[in-house]
């Protein structure tokens, strides 16, 4: 996935092509030459440049619906984690002070491990362990009590939360956005340009300044649609913001016991 750099390379080079297509294209066919067929050119360009327009536009908000649910999903995770760890002092000494530490060790792995290998396209095997380990120290946590049953049921039911959280946030973290759908917006894209530079108009410098403008706003619109498709790597990622909450509460937490 391009970084922010690597984008603003990408989005210069297209503004470059469609320029130099166009300088090219009017010594080859000049623009008085071109200028009797722009009747025909402007249907063809306005049915093209708006039906580009829709797909671009849903295309765009898609990919920030998909962003938006990444950090909500993993707001969701850090939130259950806090409430696992909560629900600890309601069990069983023993069972309560591990559930605590697991808890506080996956938040770490969050951090340390998990969220560095996602921007890399990779997921970390840690948080599986400790996962798996919270399961079974739940699953044989005898409660004595009724006030201990309740904690526990409820740990259950965060715990669950936190699970399915995380397996929504890897399925995220790997996603991506199909070749069809790439193919649509790359053909559209030098469809577009290529008919805006078609038309054959009396000042060269005011065209190639149009023609620039509208390249640099497909080139940062596709730009814009590869960094959000995927929420976890690019420039534009989704931070561990509530991992760090997690953290800090979890750690004042451990203070006062």
């Amino acid at each position: 996935m391009l970084q922010a750099s690597e984008s603003a390379f990408v989005v210069i080079a297209v503004m470059a092509a469609s320029l130099a297509f166009l300088f090219a294209l009017d010594r080859c066919w000049p623009s008085h030459h071109r200028r009797k067929h722009n009747d025909a050119f402007a249907w063809q360009v306005n049915f093209l440049g708006m039906t580009y327009g829709v797909i671009i536009s849903f295309m765009l908000f898609a990919a920030w619906t998909s962003f938006s649910d990444a950090i909500t999903n993993a707001n969701g995770e850090a939130n259950a984690a806090i409430n696992l760890s909560r629900l600890s002092d309601t069990l069983p000494q023993a069972q309560g002070d591990s559930v605590r530490a697991l808890t506080r060790s996956y938040v770490d792995v969050m951090l340390n491990d998990e969220w560095p290998a996602m921007t890399h396209n990779q997921l970390s095997p840690k948080s599986h362990e400790l996962i798996q380990q919270l399961w079974y120290v739940l699953s044989h946590t005898l409660a004595t009590s009724q006030a201990q049953q309740v904690g526990l049921d409820h740990a259950f039911i965060e715990l669950s939360s936190m699970t399915e959280h995380r397996r929504i946030r890897q399925e995220q973290a790997l996603q991506h956005l199909p070749g069809i759908l790439w193919a649509v917006l790359l053909l559209g894209s030098v469809l577009t340009v290529s008919y805006a530079c078609l038309f054959g108009a009396e000042n060269l410098k005011l065209h190639a300044i149009q023609v620039g403008g509208l390249s640099l706003l497909i080139a940062l619109s596709l730009a814009a649609i590869a960094d959000l498709s995927r929420p976890y790597q690019g420039a534009a990622h989704v931070e561990p913001y509530g991992f760090l909450r997690a953290q800090e509460t979890l750690n004042a937490a451990t203070e006062t016991h």
